[in-house]
């Protein structure tokens, strides 16, 4: 590549005063190329003195971190949805247990009544002396 070919990578010494007017009175020799601190055809980024590689950089490890604030939320959601499927559970199974325990209740009093009514004279070992 030419550096005298149009399009070239342009020097940006923008913000660097002393050196822009050193460089202003002494014109560099027409075969080499002036100093750059960013690589490009002198577009925005690089009047900033930003590299499209750095300002490329810095814009995937913003949308990078921006990606884990989402799934960061997106798995605190999903972890409160479960806990709260937890707790309705938990109390799902106690309700059942509870009726469990008085069904069996209610069989064993029924059964014991029904062992009353069909007996009501039995007697035990010991009381027959």
């Amino acid at each position: 590549m030419s550096w005298e070919e149009p399009g070239s990578p342009q020097l940006s010494l923008s913000g660097f005063s002393s050196l822009a007017s050193i460089s202003s009175t002494a014109a560099p020799p027409a075969r080499l190329p002036s100093l750059s601190l960013s690589i490009g055809t002198g577009g925005e980024d690089q009047q900033l003195g930003v590299s499209s590689d750095d300002g490329h950089k810095s814009v995937r490890a913003m949308k990078n971190r921006e990606s884990a604030l989402r799934s960061r939320a997106r798995k605190r959601a999903y972890t409160q949805e479960l806990e709260k499927e937890v707790r309705r559970l938990v109390e799902d199974n106690l309700k059942l247990k509870r009726q469990c325990k008085q069904s069996e209740i209610a069989a064993l009093t029924a059964q014991q009544a029904s062992n009353k009514q069909s007996s009501p004279h039995r007697r035990t070992s010991s009381t027959q002396f």
